[in-house]
């Protein structure tokens, strides 16, 4: 029997799902985060789902990982001690960034300091031009010296950031021999090979974050792969990346940049599958779990990709899903600013202590304990009965903190709590919607996590969406996506140029070259060249412009009719963007890229549902008082697992393991032979 594994770590569980490929049936569970190590928690959620599915661990086929500990080491300042090379003159380059202000209109507001503090930072004598010529060779003897320096630091990292080294290597090479003769085994990232692309500060950034991550990534990716050894589990342990591919673990050890969002990115793949399995052509995924949401825009079914990324105020300049993150979850905790005013997020309880109503030790309210208050969580079937929530200890907090500094009922400021919460959702949404010109009423929202569906109906109306589907096990379903992932790898090259100067061997060549590694790359992973897929894409821009738009092209020409399509493409998308083209300025590439993916053997998921027989009186567990219009409405309560072709009309609360439906007065649920339930407005 061959079972396939995922699993993904959030801020308050970690969700683990098995796929039985012979039988097509998913298998799901959750164990609480561990974040002092989160392979504590993977290993305990493994060792709960074999036992719960009575299998061997030598059963596992297939086992990928999404992790957010590149995430949360970045966030919390909690890497390793890290040192920056950099050409000559440029040390200041971290510091100086691009002289943007966190807060426009405070005079005394402070960047973050970056991860790598000045003192760590040497310069070198050395330089390359632009064009790749080497105008002054690596001055060895400086080199040494500082090596000898940065000893006395009992340092495990090194950054090396040559300025030009995209164009020419040569230079930040040697120094890396340099390196390694005088500290052996020592972390080494190189701007050449984790991002060989013009702009210095936003190189100089994701070079220097790799570094500083890639020790912690390397001991929690070991310490994973040994206890996933141990356990008996023979397959090898693949990473989710920030652009929805996966890469091999010892990849990952060592280009840890590319897994910096790798936590969100399941949940968007699984968004494309359902959204295309129901013909829904536009759709918003929102996944909202403990401590943030997670909100992507799909537009025909297709996934948008940037590689302007940022964290913590750095930029993060490698190939990712585009998404917009908010510190609004389950966990934000809920409080009063200094003008009065009630605030949710960002900060989180996280797994430890938690909400309150956990009974883990938490005293702040959050979000959670709001909507125990208000009826929509049942106390005593938290994650399918594992879990009971006080509901004294939520009310105790809530009172406390919100309801007597705002002298309203405690019932009133959970309704606040939940009103706020929802606010920033719905501004989060229209960043990635209606701010870059896109009509929500033609988008639908496909809402999971934890606590996703808890919300996703107010949303709807708020937002004025077509409507709101709910896949099946919402609290897994980012793991559920990882599994549709496949082998991913990414290329870069600089060649700024005219489109009306560029040659088609020139163009021709830089790609084959991408190819070329990416065929050698994908060979190791086990994968003949006829099973790679390429993509390829150009970053470009009007001559003079500061910033490029991201154009699909071809990856090979053979007529130069294809640069004028070219330009066609860039001009129709500049338009949508911007508003406007510039019929007389010239057209430049910046970038070429060029994404490889290895195809692996889908799963084949049989969801079709037969329908025999209507059993939503099997179906119905009780009434319950729910907090709807100012007021608590008597509502029915459903298990999800035996709803089969119903509608219901709201109110209602439909109860899975992991998650909780609300289907609001004035609304309706159906579920659609996929198992998804679609709420829409009564007409």
């Amino acid at each position: 029997m061959s079972y396939r594994l995922s699993v993904d770590i959030g801020g308050t569980f970690t969700d683990i799902v098995l796929f039985n490929e012979k039988s097509k049936r998913f298998y799901i569970t959750k164990t609480p985060s561990t974040p002092q190590d989160q392979s504590i928690g993977i290993v305990e959620g493994i060792k709960k789902m074999v036992k719960q599915v009575g299998i061997s661990y030598n059963d596992i086929s297939y086992f990928i990982h999404g992790t957010t500990v590149a995430t949360n080491a970045l966030l919390e300042r909690k890497g390793t001690k890290t040192v920056l090379i950099t050409t000559e003159g440029f040390r200041d380059i971290f510091e100086i960034g691009r002289q943007r202000r966190p807060d426009l209109y405070d005079f005394w507001a402070k960047r973050p300091n970056p991860p790598i503090p000045r003192y760590l930072i040497y310069e070198v004598p050395e330089r390359i031009l632009y064009t790749g010529k080497v105008i002054k060779e690596l001055d060895e003897n400086k080199a040494r010296e500082i090596i000898r320096e940065i000893k006395k630091y009992d340092i495990e990292s090194v950054a090396v950031c040559f300025l030009h080294s995209y164009k020419n290597p040569k230079n930040e090479l040697r120094m890396k021999e340099l390196i390694l003769e005088e500290m052996p085994g020592i972390y080494i990232s190189l701007s050449c090979e984790i991002l060989p692309e013009i702009r210095e500060y936003e190189r100089i950034c994701t070079t220097g974050v790799n570094a500083y991550l890639m020790p912690k990534i390397h001991r929690y990716i070991n310490k994973l792969v040994k206890e996933k050894k141990s356990l008996g589990i023979k397959q090898n342990l693949h990473i989710m990346q920030s652009n929805g591919g996966i890469m091999s673990a010892d990849f990952a050890a060592n280009r840890s940049i590319h897994t910096v969002f790798s936590g969100p990115a399941g949940g968007v793949l699984a968004g494309k599958y359902i959204s295309k399995l129901i013909g829904e052509k536009n759709i918003i995924t929102l996944d909202m779990g403990g401590t943030s949401t997670d909100i992507a825009l799909l537009e025909n079914n297709e996934i948008k990709f940037t590689t302007n990324g940022e964290i913590g105020t750095f930029p993060i300049k490698v190939p990712m899903i585009e998404m917009h993150t908010i510190g609004s979850g389950g966990g934000s905790i809920a409080w009063i600013d200094d003008g009065g005013a009630l605030r949710v997020g960002p900060q989180s309880a996280g797994a430890v202590p938690g909400p309150t109503c956990y009974n883990l030790g938490g005293e702040k309210p959050t979000v959670t304990d709001a909507n125990l208050l208000l009826g929509r969580l049942s106390s005593e079937n938290f994650l399918g009965g594992e879990k009971s929530l006080s509901y004294e200890k939520a009310k105790i907090a809530i009172e406390k903190e919100i309801a007597s500094k705002l002298n309203l009922p405690y019932v009133e400021s959970a309704n606040g709590i939940i009103n706020i919460v929802n606010s920033n959702m719905s501004g989060g949404v229209k960043v990635v919607s209606t701010q870059k010109g896109y009509d929500l009423r033609e988008f639908s929202l496909i809402a999971f996590g934890g606590a996703g569906p808890l919300h996703a109906d107010q949303l709807m109306s708020e937002l004025n969406m077509k409507k709101v589907i709910i896949p099946l096990s919402p609290g897994n379903f980012s793991a559920i996506g990882e599994m549709l992932a496949e082998i991913r790898y990414d290329y870069v090259r600089t060649n700024v140029v005219s489109i009306k100067s560029i040659t088609i061997n020139e163009y021709n060549e830089i790609f084959d070259k991408m190819k070329k590694e990416a065929i050698e790359n994908l060979a190791e992973e086990g994968f003949e060249k006829e099973n790679i897929v390429f993509k390829s894409t150009s970053d470009m821009r009007y001559a003079g412009q500061a910033w490029e738009l991201s154009i699909p092209v071809p990856i090979n020409l053979y007529s130069e009719n294809e640069f004028l399509k070219i330009a066609r493409d860039f001009n129709r998308i500049h338009k949508r963007t911007y508003g406007y083209i510039l019929k007389d300025e010239e057209i430049v590439f910046v970038n070429l890229r060029l994404s490889a993916i290895g195809l692996i053997p889908k799963i084949d998921i049989n969801l079709e549902l037969s329908r025999e027989e209507d059993i939503t009186k099997h179906a119905y567990k009780g009434d319950r008082e729910v907090f709807f219009d100012n007021k608590f409405i008597k509502c029915p309560i459903y298990d999800r697992g035996k709803l089969l072709g119903n509608v219901i009309k709201g109110p209602a609360v439909i109860e899975e393991y992991g998650s909780t439906i609300i289907v609001s007065p004035k609304k309706k649920a159906s579920i659609d032979k996929f198992k998804n339930i679609i709420i829409e407005r009564e007409v």
